[in-house]
Parts: C-alpha cells; sequence; structure tokens
C-alpha cells in the first residue's frame, strides 16, 4: 500500500483530513468519488478532484494497459481455494481476490455453512490456497456460530484458539448501522490485513425498513450504493467480498409453480463477479450452482455438509468428519446434526419491478 503523503499535493493537514474519513491510503483514495470526499472530509471540491486525479496518476491503476499486462496482474493474483476439489477444478483454480461474490438461496440452503466454510479456508497460508489474512463478518441475521467455525477452523489443521481472533465480527441493527460501519471497514482492511469480508446477510434489513413500492427507488438506490462501495474497496485493497442474499418466490410461467429469485433484481444481479444459487439435497447434501460469471460457463456441484465443513462427498466427510467430532466433543461441545434440511420455503414477493 501507498502512503497517502506519497502523492503529490497531499501535505499532513490534507492526509490528516482523510484519516479521519477512513481514507489512510492513496489506493483507497484513488477509488473515491469527488463529491462523497467533499462532503465526508471538508475538504474543497477542486482539492478533492485534484487529491483523487494526483493518487490515479502516482498509482498507474486505472489508466489505460495492454490486456497482456491486465492478464498478467489477474495471473498472479492469490486465489481461495473451496478445499472441495470439483468445485475449485470448474473455478481454476479458486476465487479471485479482489472479487465480489454472492450467495443466494432458501432457508437452509447452505449459505450461511459456505461464509463459515471459507472464511476458516481464507485463515490458511497462501500456499495451502488460502489467503492468509483476517476475516471481518457482518452478522445480520444472528447466523455467525463460532462452534461451527471453530470445527471447520480445525479440520483445515490450523489452531481454532489462535485463529479464532483473527475473525472479527460485528452485529449491525439497522441498514444506516450498516452503512457506518461499512464505511469503517476499508481503513480496517488496510490496517488489519483483513482478506475476506462477509457479509450475511446483505438485502435482509432493506426488504424489512424499505416496503412497499414508494419505498423501492430509494431501497434499490441504497442497495446500489453500498455495493459500489464494496466494488470500490475491493478494487483498492484485493479483498474478497462475500455476501449472501434471501430468496423469494414468483409465480412461474403461465401462473403455475413457484421459482426461487435472488432479493435485489437488476441492482444486485449484475454487482457480483461471481453468483452462486445454494440448494438443499437430501439429508446432508447441498448443491451449489454458479449462475453468472464473465469467464466461466454455468456448473453445479454437489457437496456432503457436516462438521468441519462441506466435503467432496459422503465417502470424504465420514473419513474426516469423526476427527472434527472428537475434537468438539472433547471440550464438551455437542455434535448432534439433524439428518435433514428443514424444508422451508421463501414468501411469496413481486420481484419484477426490483431494478
Amino acid at each position: 500500500m501507498t502512503e497517502l503523503t506519497e502523492v503529490p499535493g497531499i501535505g499532513a493537514t490534507i492526509a490528516k483530513k482523510l484519516q479521519e474519513a477512513f481514507i489512510t491510503t492513496a489506493e483507497l483514495l484513488a477509488v473515491q468519488n469527488a463529491e462523497e470526499l467533499q462532503e465526508r472530509t471538508g475538504l474543497g471540491e477542486g482539492t478533492c478532484k485534484k487529491v483523487i486525479r494526483a493518487a490515479r496518476e502516482r498509482l498507474g491503476m486505472f489508466d489505460f494497459r495492454p490486456a497482456t499486462e491486465v492478464e498478467a496482474e489477474l495471473g498472479s493474483r492469490p486465489r481461495l481455494k473451496t478445499g472441495i476439489t470439483k468445485l475449485d477444478a470448474l473455478l481454476e483454480g479458486g476465487l479471485e481476490s479482489g472479487s465480489i461474490v454472492e450467495f443466494y438461496g432458501k432457508a437452509s440452503s447452505g449459505k450461511t455453512q459456505m461464509c463459515l466454510h471459507l472464511a476458516a479456508r481464507a485463515l490458511l497460508p497462501l500456499e495451502d490456497g488460502g489467503l492468509e489474512g483476517r476475516v471481518l463478518w457482518l452478522d445480520t441475521e444472528n447466523s455467525f456460530k463460532p462452534k461451527t467455525l471453530r470445527a471447520n477452523i480445525y479440520r483445515w489443521g490450523l489452531d481454532p484458539d489462535v485463529m479464532l481472533a483473527s475473525v472479527r465480527t460485528a452485529t449491525p441493527v439497522t441498514t444506516n448501522h450498516l452503512v457506518q460501519l461499512f464505511e469503517r471497514i476499508p481503513k480496517i482492511c488496510v490496517e488489519d490485513d483483513v482478506r475476506l469480508v462477509v457479509v450475511d446477510s446483505l438485502t435482509g434489513f432493506f426488504r424489512a425498513e424499505y416496503v412497499g413500492l414508494f419505498n423501492l427507488g430509494i431501497r434499490q438506490q441504497r442497495i446500489n450504493a453500498l455495493l459500489n462501495l464494496m466494488r470500490r474497496v475491493a478494487m483498492a485493497t484485493g479483498v474478497v467480498f462475500l455476501y449472501t442474499n434471501q430468496a423469494i418466490s414468483k409465480p412461474g410461467a403461465g401462473g403455475f409453480g413457484q421459482v426461487n429469485a435472488p432479493v435485489g433484481g437488476h441492482v444486485v444481479a449484475h454487482a457480483s463477479d461471481y453468483r452462486f444459487q445454494c440448494a438443499p439435497g437430501v439429508d446432508r447434501k447441498r448443491v451449489i450452482k454458479l449462475k453468472d460469471h464473465a469467464g466461466l460457463p454455468d456448473f453445479d456441484v454437489s457437496m456432503s455438509l457436516g462438521w468441519g465443513g462441506f466435503y467432496d462427498d459422503e465417502r470424504v466427510r465420514k473419513r474426516v468428519e469423526p476427527t472434527v467430532i472428537e475434537y468438539l466433543e472433547g471440550l464438551g461441545m455437542s455434535t448432534e446434526l439433524p439428518t435433514k434440511a428443514p424444508e422451508e420455503e421463501p414468501e411469496v414477493e413481486e420481484v419484477a419491478l426490483e431494478t
């Protein structure tokens, strides 16, 4: 990362105002919007435009570049491997650093479990398919379970008592609170070496607080602003942003049947680099489907869920899971799991107007 004072035109006074707005590096400054920066810092409009332009020129990140250079840069980025053999192969080695990843699906489809699985994987060293950094978790649904994360960390050979301290969680209570916490995330990512940010879930509060067609436009604008901030921070820091999204139902063709659709309409649909649908299967099976990615064809992968996260199949789970269960029970923790996912249907809601 590049210090603010390395940018021409930024002295101690301007640097202090930027830092007070949680903009602590030239990379974070380079992805700012001048109008937003003026509002957050109190700096003049001309000064904001000048320092943003200077930061971009200093870094050389956002000008025209040869495609060969971009190709080399993308190839050198670390990838977060899922640890699921077939899934990693279809993802060409895992999830790219600096990407935005969405998991949507109805209740009990495995969205939060996948977040916990990837949170543990992100703590691993780079050579083991991890991101070798810390994790931030924004828990809007009270679904963060330290015991599950502990089991996942242990499964991958790390010390849970040490690594749990590398995962920091906050519990937003409103959309405004969620946005306020998000404003601090860029600074935290840089200063605390955060490599993965989880939002579980992104859309829940917005659906609860912005009800009816009259508020639909405002809701979509606020979601879009949050996703735009997510994109800019990912570009500046290389952090992976992972969020879950709720599913709703709408009438199928001719008014018959129900189709699970993600909340947020086109605004959310265009925001992620990887868009996955999660679906429950029989007993401990879960299915993950890639629904959208610019460079990969759609696919679906079936996995087994147990203590320690997701496994390639039942054979692998039955071989590995007992050691995780033994560890948890040695700590006096219960390891009973339901044998079948509850069949819950999402509520019916009109989605055609969500744009």
